[in-house]
């Protein structure tokens, strides 16, 4: 796989926007996400109606330009939107080992960072939710090495220590997006449709291990019409998410990897480690999945080294995301999910926005 810096091709540039915020800027967001984390964070009921007002307020302060680049994410232009300049609120060193994520769940540093990505989510129109079988139906995800796999060994880790492919552990996870993978838009045989985005900030990141994005426009303008055609059939499966609650949760079989709408979008759902061929497929799927598989591999990665003075907002069903190994087991990363406006999912609870996965 190619790794760039840059965004050498002008349709990949396209595909890419950052958002710089003001000092003042930068502190009316900070403010905002203070009292959500003070009411309890963003897990607490009253968190949405606070994220609403805290967003608003900072809208009404950015300039044209600004406001342009959150409504072009909005209505799903841009595969990924990097928020540069965010108010630095601790400049301690990170400790000398990860803290157990129990114990991260009440740091109030976390808290403050999953309140300020949550506002995020709301200034580019977007709801934060959780789905009831992943991450114990919590909004705040913890992405660290906290089951093994890095670079370097947990305490007490072994050779025979299994180690899950989630970001709950330190493995290199190939290009995906975020599941569940039974459908995007509307809900399909009793299921959500999977993230319209996410949204990451680091709270430590000692060695800046960068996280790496890639835009799919271009490498599906690149596909012949015949492929992208035979990607949109149900003709291949993928297996079981690891970071589903024990019990729940299944494989699938039969499902698209690519869906158009009317209006000239799509949406992708694929995991280059988890989705395989139907043993139903013809030949016209079987070319199409190698021939994404290969255009993947040879596409340009954007990395994005997060710090807690910046936050990174993917759309999921617009870009990939991967990851090295963790090299330092010391690097945490908080996540929210978000459905935007056009998203019906099937709602467990409103507050916080709980979903059927």
């Amino acid at each position: 796989m190619r790794a760039s810096l840059e965004y050498p091709t002008a349709v990949v540039d396209q595909e890419y926007r950052q958002l710089l915020f003001s000092p003042s800027q930068a502190m009316l967001l900070h403010a905002g996400a203070q009292t959500i984390a003070a009411c309890g964070g963003t897990e607490q009921a009253g968190a949405v109606a606070r994220a609403c007002v805290a967003a608003l307020h900072l809208y009404r302060r950015l300039d044209p330009r600004q406001q342009a680049l959150l409504q072009d994410y909005a209505d799903g232009r841009l595969a990924v939107l990097e928020f540069q300049g965010l108010h630095p609120f601790d400049n301690r060193p990170p400790p000398l080992r990860l803290p157990a994520l129990r114990a991260l769940q009440n740091y109030p540093c976390c808290r403050l960072l999953a309140a300020r990505n949550q506002v995020l989510l709301h200034l580019a129109q977007h709801r934060a939710f959780a789905f009831d079988l992943d991450n114990g139906g919590r909004l705040v995800r913890f992405v660290g090495n906290f089951r093994g796999g890095g670079q370097q060994a947990r305490p007490g880790e072994t050779a025979a220590t299994p180690v899950e492919l989630s970001s709950h552990a330190g493995l290199a996870l190939g290009p995906h997006t975020e599941a569940p993978y039974h459908c995007a838009l509307q809900p399909r045989d009793g299921h959500s449709p999977a993230p319209s985005a996410l949204i990451l900030s680091a709270r430590w990141n000692p060695l800046l291990e960068p996280t790496c994005i890639i835009p799919m426009a271009p490498v599906i303008e690149r596909l012949s019409t015949r492929t992208a055609l035979a990607l949109t059939s149900p003709s291949f499966d993928y297996s079981r998410s690891d970071s589903f609650v024990a019990g729940s949760g299944a494989a699938g079989r039969g499902v698209s990897i690519l869906q158009f709408d009317p209006n000239g979008g799509f949406a992708l759902r694929y995991n280059s480690y988890r989705f395989s061929l139907n043993t139903q497929a013809g030949a016209a799927a079987a070319d199409a999945l190698e021939k994404l598989t290969a255009a993947v591999n040879a596409s340009t990665v954007i990395r994005c080294v997060l710090t807690p003075c910046s936050a990174v907002l993917i759309n999921n069903y617009r870009a990939l995301h991967c990851r090295d190994i963790v090299r330092d087991n010391r690097r945490l990363l908080i996540r929210l999910f978000g459905y935007s406006r056009f998203i019906t999912p099937i709602v467990m609870s409103e507050d916080p926005l709980i979903v059927k996965g």
